[in-house]
């Protein structure tokens, strides 16, 4: 069956290869734009992220990495959510985009659960070469959006899609007030955000990658989402979006939930640092 899925999808991967290679590292968008958090192969939802996007008025849709691994149990593979999301990448170059998360770049960074390269196999690589080229961020308005963290020093321009560095910094790290320790990646503090977010004039931060955060707004502009089924219990809960509108920062971005079956507006908890 994957097989057969993969000759079915050879066409789009060669011209995602193509998009996705003239795509900046750091990409910057202008406009209304619609940002989905960590899907992890859940395409029910991906779906429905991507039927509101196209029925709404909104310029660009961005989903901030980890499409594979961890599928929800009523479906148990990540093949349809990964080629579903390339298929709409293909059909709509300009619109969608999809950012490098920490399970895409297993290539560079070994993780844990990895059950995609397993399925893959011997395919895993012609999909690996298209996580290669994925970009790591973009700066919506004065909104920063990465998987996970940012560069701590690098400037935006300095970023390289597959330098280790970058990738551990932008696809691994986590905020400093998060029970979570990976062993890979920087525990950003409110202080490293702050400097980042005043070098690079933006104004607030939405990220994915770290379920204890889910819902929540750390260090007053850090937002976390995910947007999956199988996490929406998990953090504040909820199967989440955000729309972020011109001129933005992150106490004027909307935020909805898809877990009652429709998207409603959704209130964040904010959680206070106790860092000495």
């Amino acid at each position: 069956m994957y097989l057969k899925n993969y000759i079915m999808e050879s066409k789009v991967m060669e011209e995602v290869l193509k998009i996705m290679e003239n795509e900046q590292p750091v990409l910057r968008l202008d406009g209304k734009t619609m940002v989905a958090g960590d899907t992890h192969g859940d395409i029910i939802i991906s779906r429905e992220v991507v039927k509101k996007f196209l029925h709404e008025n909104f310029d660009y849709l961005v989903f901030l990495g980890d499409y594979v691994d961890r599928a929800p149990k009523d479906i148990s593979s990540s093949f349809p959510n990964i080629n579903f999301l390339l298929e709409m990448k293909v059909k709509f170059p300009e619109k969608i985009y999809l950012l490098k998360g920490n399970h895409e770049a297993n290539y560079a960074i070994p993780c844990s659960p990895n059950e995609f390269e397993r399925e893959a196999g011997g395919l895993y690589g012609k999909y690996a070469a298209i996580f290669q080229r994925m970009p790591l961020a973009i700066i919506s308005n004065n909104i920063f959006l990465s998987h996970a963290g940012f560069p701590l020093e690098k400037e935006l321009d300095e970023i390289e899609k597959n330098n280790i560095e970058d990738i551990e910094e932008i696809t691994w790290s986590d905020a400093a007030i998060s029970p979570v320790f990976r062993g890979a990646g920087k525990r950003f503090t409110e202080k490293d955000l702050n400097n980042f977010l005043n070098r690079t004039n933006t104004k607030g931060f939405v990220r994915g990658h770290d379920y204890n955060l889910n819902g929540m707004i750390v260090y007053k502009k850090c937002l976390t989402i995910f947007t999956s089924r199988l996490y929406a219990k998990k953090g504040n809960g909820g199967i989440l979006i955000t729309e972020i509108g011109k001129e933005a920062d992150i106490s004027h971005v909307v935020i909805r939930d898809f877990s009652s079956g429709e998207w409603k507006i959704y209130k964040p908890r904010y959680m206070e640092p106790l860092e000495l």
